[in-house]
């Protein structure tokens, strides 16, 4: 497989240059020397691009290759095109091939991913980038490492000015939790959905709680809702209620000494409940042509299926037991869908190299929840909960999401993947409520840019 040249390495030098080149003057002009988030700046970013060059090598040279490179392939042939039509190349890019043209019906047939509306928007995404680097995927990597880094950077300013006596758990929470650093960095669905939730998270804050527009905030968050629909429509259907959901509990929260602003908070609101309706509409379009009945049968179907697929082909496969097609056999599933998302593998469960790294991410987190459960009162702990909208809003995203991901993977390799959206989530709600001894949430007069 064409994927790492020496060309890679050659070129990689020069975009680390003029990366860290843009890095280091933006920190300098926007976090000053003493400024709080100024240590994690740089460290985060090399964090994001050593993950990159890792899980890129890796799979190149231990793996043979897997998504990551499937979707270079069809980057390459994307961009292999631009020098003999350019406009057979804007027409792949925007996913609007002409089949009575033969270059564009040359490209297509190549291109197996091509009818999949979400590997191939990724596979485009990576194609655009590469035509500023050649196309050489590790170079693709650290651009799209950075892009991503700015999601995440934003997820982390927006609680770090809000907990200013933890900022470096807020970092530790979003900025360095080795699997989201790894799977969400590279050429992967998972590294843009990262950059738009931290994004969406960043603009709804400044929208909604400091009540702030920014004609670039609106189309930052535009283009992050357009990510998320896609490339991984469920995500934005968990997520954008449960923002406005915060929003909306920490404006009530103002209400108390702002008796005269009751009338907007009625009107959020009201928007909040056309937003769920709107996201439950969404969902339930996946669903329109099925019965309860069928859609639980689809499920365990599926389940069935996908636990035979990973067993036979790398024994990477967990099993959380059989269940009824009925709601009330699903719902048993629910504690042990939300376990294997957040607390496995177990480390005697690892099986191979990427499997022992998730496995101690794992046993971190399972052991600072315990801490939290065995250290804490349990009345105090719900009380902060309940008074913090923060905290209810990453619980229940986190929550809802590990339900969704492990009852629906059936495969340790895949799940370390497609479970990186909550764990900082789950990490912040856990380094909160563990370590903000205040027990109150803070707001930073210099909130971050």
């Amino acid at each position: 497989m064409d994927g790492i040249t020496a060309l890679d390495y050659l070129l990689l030098p020069f975009y680390l240059f003029v990366i860290y080149k843009i890095a280091f003057h933006y920190r300098d002009k926007y976090y000053p020397s003493g400024h709080p988030f100024r240590p994690y700046f740089l460290p985060g970013l090399t964090a994001k691009i050593a993950g990159s060059i890792f899980i890129g090598a890796l799979y190149f040279y231990y793996y043979g290759g897997a998504d990551t490179f499937n979707f270079f392939f069809h980057s390459k042939i994307i961009n292999s095109t631009f020098t003999e039509s350019p406009s057979t190349w804007l027409r792949l890019i925007t996913h609007n091939a002409d089949n009575t043209v033969s270059t564009d019906a040359r490209a297509v047939s190549d291109m197996y991913w091509y009818d999949d509306g979400a590997s191939y928007t990724t596979a485009c995404l990576g194609a655009f980038i590469g035509m500023f680097c050649f196309t050489k995927y590790l170079v693709i990597n650290v651009i799209i490492a950075s892009i991503s880094f700015i999601g995440m950077w934003l997820m982390f300013i927006t609680f770090a000015s809000q907990y200013t006596k933890i900022t470096k758990y807020i970092a530790i929470a979003v900025l360095f939790m080795p699997g989201t650093v790894v799977w969400g960095s590279a050429l992967f669905k998972d590294s843009f959905c990262m950059f738009a939730i931290g994004c969406l998270i960043y603009c709804m804050h400044i929208f909604f709680e400091k009540m702030t527009f920014k004609l670039s905030l609106l189309i930052l968050a535009i283009i992050s809702v357009g990510l998320l629909f896609s490339i991984k429509e469920y995500i934005l259907i968990s997520l954008l209620p449960m923002l406005i959901l915060k929003a909306i509990l920490m404006y009530k929260k103002k209400l108390v000494n702002h008796p005269e602003k009751k009338l907007a908070f009625y009107f959020v609101t009201i928007i909040f409940m056309l937003v769920c309706y709107r996201a439950s509409s969404m969902a339930l379009s996946y669903l329109s042509n099925f019965n309860v009945d069928n859609v639980l049968e689809t499920v365990k179907t599926q389940k069935d299926y996908l636990l035979r697929v990973s067993i036979a082909q790398d024994g990477a496969a967990y099993d959380l037991g059989d269940f009824e097609p009925t709601i009330s056999g699903i719902s048993k599933m629910i504690i042990p869908a939300i376990n294997v998302t957040l607390f496995r593998p177990y480390l005697w469960e690892a099986r191979s190299i990427i499997q022992i790294f998730s496995a101690l991410e794992s046993a971190g987190i399972l052991l600072l929840t315990l801490y939290l459960v065995l250290r804490r009162k349990l009345y105090q702990t719900i009380t902060r909960i309940y008074h913090d909208p923060n905290l209810i809003m990453c619980i229940a995203f986190s929550l809802l999401f590990a339900f969704i991901v492990g009852v629906s993977s059936y495969n340790f390799g895949s799940l370390s993947r497609y479970k990186i959206p909550c764990t900082p989530f789950y990490m912040l709600f856990l380094m909160i409520l563990i370590f903000n001894k205040d027990e109150k949430t803070n707001t930073d007069p210099s909130e971050a840019n």
